[in-house]
Parts: C-alpha cells; sequence; structure tokens
C-alpha cells in the first residue's frame, strides 16, 4: 500500500498501477460513476492528472486487513487525500475498500475492487 500511494502522489505511469489491477477492477471514487477495467482506469488517472497542478498527499490511517479465503483479502483503511487541482484544492477524509488477491505466479497483490467513499 505505502508503494502504491507513493506512485500515485507522484502521479507515475499508468503502466506502473496496471500491474497490480485486475483485467476487470471495479473501481469507484467520489465524484466519479463506478467504472470497470484497467482501461478505465488509465483514462480516469490520465484526466485527474491533467487536473492536477502539483503532486498529490495520502496520508493513511486505520489500516484493517482480513483476509476471506486462501489469497483473498479485505482491505480497508481512512485516507486523508490532499491535492491541487486547477479549479480547486481538494483536503478531504474518504474511505477505502479494497478486494484483493495474491497472484501466486507474479508474487504480487491484485486489487480487484477499490471502492472510495
Amino acid at each position: 500500500m505505502t508503494k502504491w500511494f507513493e506512485h500515485f502522489d507522484n502521479l507515475d505511469e499508468n503502466s506502473f498501477f496496471l500491474q497490480y489491477l485486475s483485467e476487470d477492477v471495479k473501481m469507484k471514487f467520489p465524484g466519479n460513476d463506478l467504472f470497470i477495467g484497467q482501461e478505465e482506469f488509465s483514462n480516469w488517472f490520465t484526466e485527474s492528472k491533467n487536473n492536477l497542478i502539483n503532486k498529490t498527499t495520502h496520508h493513511i490511517s486505520d489500516i484493517q486487513i482480513t483476509e476471506t479465503a486462501k489469497d483473498k483479502f479485505d482491505i480497508t483503511f481512512k485516507v486523508r487525500y490532499i491535492a491541487e487541482m486547477k479549479d480547486n484544492k481538494i483536503d478531504m477524509n474518504v474511505k477505502e475498500d479494497w478486494k484483493l488477491i495474491w497472484h501466486e505466479e507474479t508474487d504480487i497483490p491484485v486489487i480487484t475492487e477499490y471502492l472510495v467513499s
């Protein structure tokens, strides 16, 4: 998670994130409709980066991880998100709910659901 948000804050290339997202990942962010798949994530993230003035900041807290089955996890945590957009500044607290699997072949986590409320 730390690595994920470091790359998010640095507005890294979309390809970094895609390796950690399932092909049919379900994602929902405040102010956006639910979208599905890596292509829709890439479109959203590219548009977001185009509207940002600087890097962003994510402060993570209250992490709870539950293994629901072998190599399947539910993760909930709080995030304070700070960003300066072209048209406004954002400083908000959100709750994130992730579902992920640990991919045995690649030995990395793969997010299948990423909901922010």
